[in-house]
């Protein structure tokens, strides 16, 4: 069995359903992704069949898990003629980032509406980054009054200008943005037919605003892979939950449907599993296990984790090693952190000079 190799291949998607190809869609990624087989990491965890999907290097300007996501929402926004995209996130946010990137890779203006998280060197230079893009940037206070500021700022911006406005939901979390990971599920598949891995018993995966989640949900009972995927939540429950997951898959699937896909499966609350008791304290705060992964990690492996999202996704694996049975299982940790090189982007960023009003504070004390 070999590793598989990142190539320009058509969508397995498209190439499985035909119908699927009028769905609106723009080329970002880099696919399909790598999978194989973590060795020494799985030796180590006492896990001996555990793989990583590599969505790390899913595009070459950014990469992880929105870039499935973007091809989706960016090609809507452009064959509807937008001109602009408004997104929300944390400062850290690595979809907004993508978004950012993207959008104006794709010759449409980036907008996003940040509220605050917990200060660490990776949301900084996440940060920096997306000021690099140059997007209009607007700080909202607190989470709790993140709807009225984004009702706000959008009617605000949209009285100024006569352009459209096309707007991502935070996480890229919106029915055209669940086919990216419908998608990736066929991708998988093929992967596996091929004899590049094996079929997983579990997949693990962080889930946020639910998009991952529940395409590969929907995804994976579209192509027939007998594989439980579970969710390892990393936000709050009210962004974070069954329902939310079940109906993005479902509206997912009325897209489908709309596009000649036949029986499409309808995916109840009780199909989808997310583990809550890797979250800790607060989103974006840092917990014990979640750094023991990224050490873990590190010291067996090339796989690189954060804090935020994918520490505690793989510390839900080893986490889970005795009630699932893990040692004897197939496990695929899919990976969704970017793995791209940011540092020129971070280089040509003055905090000073170029950060808007407000924001230079998460700058300001020692970490």
């Amino acid at each position: 069995m070999t590793d598989s190799k990142p190539s320009n291949a058509p969508l397995a998607l498209f190439e499985t359903l035909p119908s699927t190809r009028t769905i609106p869609h723009i080329s970002l990624a880099t696919l399909p992704t790598p999978v194989k087989h973590l060795e020494k990491l799985g030796s180590e965890i006492g896990c001996r069949s555990l793989w990583v999907k590599s969505d790390d290097q899913s595009g070459t300007e950014y990469g992880g898990n929105k870039v499935r996501k973007l091809e989706f929402l960016l090609g809507e926004a452009l064959a509807q003629g937008y001109k602009e995209v408004w997104t929300v996130g944390a400062i850290g946010s690595h979809h907004a980032l993508a978004t950012a990137i993207y959008a104006r890779q794709v010759g449409l203006r980036p907008a996003v509406l940040h509220f605050p998280q917990p200060v660490t060197e990776h949301v900084r230079k996440n940060l920096k980054a997306i000021c690099s893009t140059n997007p209009v940037l607007t700080l909202a206070s607190n989470k709790l009054t993140l709807p009225v500021e984004v009702g706000k700022a959008k009617m605000k911006q949209w009285l100024s200008t006569a352009q459209n406005i096309y707007y991502i939901p935070g996480g890229g979390s919106s029915p055209p943005g669940v086919l990216g990971y419908v998608n990736a599920a066929f991708e998988l598949k093929q992967q596996i037919e091929r004899g590049e891995t094996v079929l997983p018993d579990y997949i693990f995966v962080a889930a946020g605003t639910c998009g991952t989640l529940a395409g590969l949900i929907l995804g994976a009972r579209m192509a027939g892979l007998d594989t439980q995927i579970i969710g390892v939540r990393v936000v709050d429950k009210i962004m974070t939950n069954a329902a939310i997951t079940a109906h993005l898959a479902n509206k997912a699937g009325k897209i489908l449907r709309a596009h000649g896909v036949q029986d499409i499966p309808h995916i109840s609350i009780s199909d989808v599993t997310l583990l809550d008791d890797y979250f800790g304290e607060d989103y974006g705060k840092p917990t014990d296990e979640g750094m023991e992964a990224l050490g873990l990690c590190a010291k067996c492996s090339d796989v690189v984790l954060e804090p935020t999202y994918t520490g505690k996704a793989f510390a839900a694996i080893i986490g889970e090693r005795e009630r699932l049975d893990l040692a004897n299982k197939n496990v695929l940790y899919w990976h969704t952190l970017s793995g791209a090189d940011l540092s020129a982007r971070i280089a040509s960023v003055d905090v000073a000079r170029d950060l808007p009003d407000g924001y230079q504070k998460f700058f300001e004390d020692d970490l």
